[in-house]
């Protein structure tokens, strides 16, 4: 399980790797995949470059939408805390994911927006210690602190900006937290009614002022890390205008 999971890490990155390489070629033809829903999609605007620039930062608003939600979580270190210890000192955008997704435009999609993100923000210091990343899994069961660990191993070679690999106990400690943050995710099973070890689930991003408060709320189509990064900026100079 262990090379399954792996092997899904580095694909990951080979993508992530080819979309940086040569950032301004199209493609031709979009690329078919089959998801955990058996569709074709076309890789979303995260993958590559953005075809239009984000907002400038200050010149717009990030209204609140609404207290974050809180829950019992694990670290990768298998440690105890609340998911509201991750807010408050810093802007946090939090993912839900679960570490076998195969969906181009899913799990595998916020993961190398994660990556891109980081690698912006090597030259930025000041920006990259204001921001956390926090990749919280629905799927408790398989994926154990141990397994979230070995997920986020490359992580650390991609910059200093902190990156958080979160999950639960159990489905029960997890529900409250997926239903605060309305995170619709469903456990798939086959003809004869067993578990598939697989999640249907839509993609939701989520934006967390360091009062621990929703600012915004990214979609597949919506997710890019030069608009994640015009967010946080945002955020920065409204908290430095208060």
């Amino acid at each position: 399980m262990k090379r399954t999971l792996q092997l899904l890490v580095i694909a990951s990155l080979i993508f992530l790797y080819a979309c940086n390489s040569d950032r301004n070629k199209v493609a031709t033809a979009p690329i078919e995949v089959v998801s955990h829903e058996d569709s074709v999609l076309i890789p979303a605007a995260g993958w590559g470059a953005m075809k239009f620039d984000p907002p400038v930062p200050g010149t717009y608003e990030l209204p609140p939408i609404g207290k974050a939600a809180d829950g019992n979580v694990l670290t990768d270190e298998g440690l105890s805390k609340r998911l509201s210890d991750f807010y408050g000192d810093k802007i946090v955008i939090l993912s839900f994911i679960f570490t076998k997704c195969s969906d181009l435009n899913g799990c595998p999609l916020v993961t190398a927006v994660f990556y891109k993100l980081k690698q912006a923000l090597q030259d930025d210091p000041e920006l990259e210690d204001q921001l956390r990343l926090v990749s919280l899994s629905f799927d408790p069961e398989y994926d154990t602190p141990e397994v979230m660990k070995f997920y986020g191993q490359g992580s650390k070679d991609y910059g200093d900006l902190e990156w958080q690999f979160l999950t639960t106990e159990s489905q029960q400690e997890l529900a409250p937290i997926v239903e605060g943050f309305g995170q619709y995710v469903n456990q798939e099973y086959d003809e004869d009614g067993n578990f598939t070890g697989s999640f249907a689930h839509i993609l939701r991003v989520f934006l967390i002022d360091k009062d621990g408060v929703k600012r915004s709320q990214y979609s597949a189509g919506f997710l890019h890390e030069d608009s994640l990064i015009s967010d946080v900026k945002t955020l920065l100079m409204e908290e430095r205008n208060s």
